[in-house]
């Protein structure tokens, strides 16, 4: 169910919002994507963002790789629940507060991969990738505990 911009601007002002942040595994590697709009614009993140009502977290997962990044994912299972709050900043209107359901997902094809608006830049990262990316810990926790359990 979508919610008209202006009342989820209201609800987002007041409420923390609940998320999927896709770590998206091809041959070792994660996916993550360079963000073009705040919060944490110009960093890199995983695909994802929030849950509607109703929708099951395996089921979010899969739409948000398709919408971000045009990828047909399959549901592999939880790794962690993280917690951002962003301050104020740029364009934005208050402060973000956002619980992610860090989820792992695998894809057997990324030549259709396409990135969204929300997006400019994208890259495999191998765990090597993590400390020199100077990642948000929202990020690098998830990806550390997926990169020492999985492989």
């Amino acid at each position: 169910m979508l919610i008209p911009k202006e009342e989820y601007s209201r609800i987002q002002a007041v409420l923390p919002i609940l998320c999927v942040d896709c770590l998206i595994i091809y041959h070792a590697r994660c996916l993550l994507l360079k963000r073009t709009q705040e919060p944490a614009k110009g960093l890199y993140w995983f695909p994802g963002g929030r849950i509607f009502k109703g929708e099951l977290i395996p089921s979010a997962t899969i739409r948000k790789a398709r919408e971000e990044v045009n990828l047909e994912c399959n549901f592999e299972r939880i790794i962690s629940i993280e917690e951002t709050i962003f301050t104020q900043q740029g364009d934005m209107q208050f402060d973000v507060h956002t619980v992610n359901v860090c989820c792992q997902l695998s894809v057997s094809n990324i030549s259709d991969i396409l990135l969204d608006n929300s997006h400019d830049d994208y890259i495999w990262a191998t765990p090597d990738d993590i400390l020199m990316l100077n990642l948000h810990p929202a990020v690098s926790s998830p990806l550390l505990k997926c990169f020492n359990t999985y492989f």
